[in-house]
């Protein structure tokens, strides 16, 4: 259904799963089928975050999708009710549980760290959560940048708190070496130690059936003068027992 080649479509999922990782955790939604919202109308409650003044497609909408009729989904999120509507040329992609196995030498991983690790010393960091997605052509692109963050390149060492975002180089038995690029075009290897409450998460490409009733949904694109999301990309998983993860919540392994 879409127009654009195999190999641009997975370049922009690649960077939207990054970018998810950094800003949703696991596509955190922040929703309940048994907490419905009090809001009347999808339009009485504006998406997360602000609309962009930039117009770059900055605008957020994460909650429970409560219906889809054509291209317009309904969402049910914290702070009231939100519209987004998509059309063909909308990226879609679904998460799904992985393993350790899923992260394999080549593979773009988005590593979020144990806080822990900062007091444990030494040079790499323990995993609370991995996010695996396909590498583009051998590499894995930059994370976008959110609306007003520092455009000063990160250490080339990442501090043990910080995410990790690159390209995997090994992985031999509980240990895997990332490869990252800075937005300078420097590189540097980070050492990421996973153990049995690390979670992980795999991303792939989706299409329009995948946006469903009751999944969650993190969908980013440019809010209208009408309040609705017209999606540039939507990302959706499966629902825990009706609810969606808090954005910034600590996950644990089932």
């Amino acid at each position: 259904m879409h127009a654009t080649s195999p190999t641009a479509r997975l370049s922009r999922f690649a960077i939207i799963a990054v970018t998810g990782a950094t800003a949703l955790s696991v596509a955190a939604c922040g929703a309940s089928n048994n907490a419905k919202p009090t809001s009347a109308g999808p339009t009485s409650a504006a998406p997360t975050s602000s609309p962009s003044a930039s117009g770059k497609g900055n605008d957020w909408v994460r909650g429970l999708i409560d219906s889809v009729s054509g291209n317009t989904i309904q969402v049910s999120q914290r702070s009231g009710t939100a519209t987004v509507d998509f059309t063909p040329s909308t990226e879609v992609a679904e998460l799904a549980p992985a393993q350790l196995t899923d992260v394999t030498a080549g593979s773009c991983v988005s590593v979020h760290p144990d806080h822990q690790s900062a007091s444990r010393g030494g040079t790499g960091i323990t995993a609370r959560s991995v996010w695996v997605s396909t590498a583009v052509d051998g590499q894995c692109p930059q994370p976008n940048r959110p609306a007003g963050a520092a455009t000063t390149p990160p250490p080339a060492a990442p501090a043990p708190h910080h995410q990790v975002h690159g390209q995997v180089t090994t992985v031999a038995g509980n240990t895997i070496t990332v490869n990252s690029v800075d937005p300078s075009g420097n590189s540097s290897q980070t050492t990421v130690n996973v153990t049995d409450a690390t979670k992980y998460t795999k991303q792939t490409i989706a299409d329009a059936q995948a946006l469903t009733q009751g999944k969650c949904l993190a969908a980013h694109g440019t809010t209208d003068g009408g309040g609705t999301l017209q999606a540039k990309a939507i990302t959706v998983q499966q629902a825990d027992n009706g609810s969606c993860p808090e954005p910034g919540a600590r996950h644990h392994r089932h």
